[in-house]
Formats: C-alpha cells, structure tokens, sequence
C-alpha cells in the first residue's frame, strides 16, 4: 500500500539510505529524560525545506497505511491541475505540490509539511463544481504555505517526551541521519495532522489564505463556504462527515467568515460545473 501511493504520488525517496544509529536515539531520550523540556528549546525551528519535504514523505507512507489509495490517474491528475493552479498564488509558489484522492466514503481532506494534499472521494462527491473543489483544496494548500505543520511539530513537541528526546539527538546529527529518524517521528505528526487536525485558529487562517489563492487563480471565491454550507447541511452526525468536524473545529463559524470576505470581494469567478462534472461525478 504505502508502495502504491509512493508511485502515484511520483515520490523521489532516493537518499534515505544508511544506517539510523539507534543508540544515539535512545541516548538523546534519555537525555531528555533527566534535563528536561529545556533541552529541546528550538528544536525544529530552523527545518529548511528539504528536511520539511523529507518529513511529508515519512507523513505520506504514514497516510497508505491508513487509508486506501484510489487508484485513478485521470481523476488524481484533474484534482492536481486544480491544486496546482491554486497552489501558484500561494505564500510558496516554487514548492512542488503533490495531490493524491484517497477511496474513502468519509469527507475529509488534509495537508502534510512538505506539500502532500489529500482529499476522499466523499468530499468530491459532496461537491457540485470545480470552484468548491478549488475551494477546499486552497485550504490545505495554505496549510502547507503556511507551515502549519512544522507549527504542529513544535506544539507535539512539547507534549510528548519521546518526541523531545528524539528531536535532541537531532541537534547533534548531520542531513542524513536527519533524514532517517524524522521517519520515526512520522507516526506522531500524521496523527496529530490526519487524526486531530490543526488549531481553530490556524484553521480560520487557511481559510482566509485559501480563500485569497482561489479568487486569485480565476475560481469562485465562494466554493470554500459552499463546501461548508453542504457539510452543515448534512450534518455532524452523520458518519460521514464525523471526521471532518472533528478535524476542522467551527464549521459554522468558518462559514460565516467566508460570507464576510465574500462581502468585501468585487466579483466572482469560474464555477466550471459541467467540467468537474466530466471528471467527478461519473465516479
């Protein structure tokens, strides 16, 4: 599985080799252990891009594990060139974006660091065109722009020792033993991302930054609060969209956000119903 998505994906995973010193891990833990969260102060702060992407990788085998990919690349391609045309008004154009649909009934989608989007079937069978589908996919687009990853990374940090020491041995570690043990850390960052979801409030801020990606690439800026229309719609309770509330807090008032951006924007945009349609629907 994870095999799978690696290849639809076209993830490079060249320079992951060498061996991990796992005495060294364990002895940075222990360390952690007996000094404290003091001694990881800043751990992570400066991740460079590469080692961001590095960590989207390990998140992304993370994410086959527990979902199921659908396995088609006409779809998959349609959903990336609309991710891709948003992703070019982002915070971080030049970062090379991967869209992947995962063949789940549920409703949800999901950024990991790095550039990684995932968005379920159920989501793109809620939608009705191509501007709701923009919408929601600028979203976790601006997750991404915006590292708020790397910021779940930091605030995981704080609670978990194991992932303190861990990251302490990674001060004193060169690029490719980086490499290696930021896949143990992979665990903990997709289920913070994927089973917990972001903050409120940096839900509210991709909101706003997806909102300004879309708009700027020709969409409808009122796709986003259409999606979110369609889930109160539908309702927490039903099973579906369950973990989408669960994983992106304040639907309602999201929704009522967007109106107000909506209020102040001039104009509208592409909808393009009969094309979402021709790639969606019959699906």
């Amino acid at each position: 599985m994870r095999r799978g998505l690696a290849i639809l994906l076209v993830l490079a995973l060249a320079g992951c080799g060498g061996r991990m010193d796992v005495g060294s891990v364990m002895s940075a833990a222990q360390t952690m252990i007996t000094q404290g969260p003091g001694a990881v102060t800043g751990a992570f702060a400066d991740m460079d891009e590469p080692q961001e992407i590095e960590l989207g990788r390990a998140v992304t085998a993370n994410v086959g594990s527990r979902y199921k990919l659908l396995r088609d690349p006409a779809l998959t391609g349609y959903v990336a060139q609309v991710g891709n045309v948003v992703a070019a008004r982002s915070e971080r154009p030049d970062l090379r974006y991967y869209f992947a649909v995962l063949d789940a009934p549920e409703v949800n989608a999901f950024a990991a660091p790095g550039g990684y989007v995932f968005i379920t079937r159920g989501s793109l069978m809620l939608m009705r065109d191509e501007a709701m589908l923009a919408g929601v996919l600028g979203h976790e687009v601006a997750h991404v722009a915006l590292r708020h990853g790397v910021e779940a990374i930091k605030a995981q940090k704080r609670k978990d020792l194991a992932v303190l020491g861990l990251q302490q041995g990674l001060r004193f570690t060169s690029a490719a033993p980086f490499t290696q043990a930021i896949s143990l850390a992979a665990d903990t960052v997709a289920e913070q991302i994927v089973l917990k979801g972001f903050s409120r409030a940096e839900e509210e801020e991709a909101d706003r930054a997806g909102f300004q990606y879309a708009r700027a690439a020709g969409y409808d800026p009122a796709g986003l609060r259409d999606f979110l229309a369609a889930l109160v719609q539908r309702g927490a309770g039903d099973t579906r969209t369950a973990t989408f509330f669960s994983t992106h807090p304040g639907t309602e008032d999201r929704m009522k956000e967007q109106e107000k951006l909506l209020a102040a924007a001039a104009g509208r945009g592409q909808r393009n119903p009969d094309r979402f349609a021709k790639a969606v629907a019959s699906r």
